[in-house]
């Protein structure tokens, strides 16, 4: 069954991958802030059942992606119009045109 369709089932309207959250959610189990709804043996269950539906569709070997560390530009120049438009829009166009980026 589907996640939304489950939640859909249990008295929450929401989508697929909030749903998919709702079931990551470790505070459900309770702590310092959160009273439990629901035991440890119903959370396990759940995790235990997404796992067994990730590896059936062959989505158990996928790797987050390092997050890029570039930097961007900072520091621009802006060369001189040669041109003017009596249309604004197309004015804004051709000065954004000659914006560089200093790249160091």
């Amino acid at each position: 069954m589907a996640l939304a369709k489950a939640a859909h089932e249990a008295g929450i309207e929401t989508w697929h991958g909030s749903a998919k959250r709702l079931l990551e959610n470790r505070h459900f189990l309770g702590d310092d802030y959160y009273p439990a709804i629901i035991d440890q043996q119903t959370y396990n269950k759940a995790q235990a059942e997404r796992q067994r539906r990730a590896e059936k569709l062959g989505r158990t070997n996928r790797k987050k992606q390092p997050p890029d560390t570039r930097k961007p530009p900072t520091r621009f120049k802006l060369s001189a119009p040669e041109s003017i438009y009596d249309d604004p829009k197309q004015q804004a166009e051709y000065l954004y045109s000659l914006i560089e980026s200093e790249v160091q």
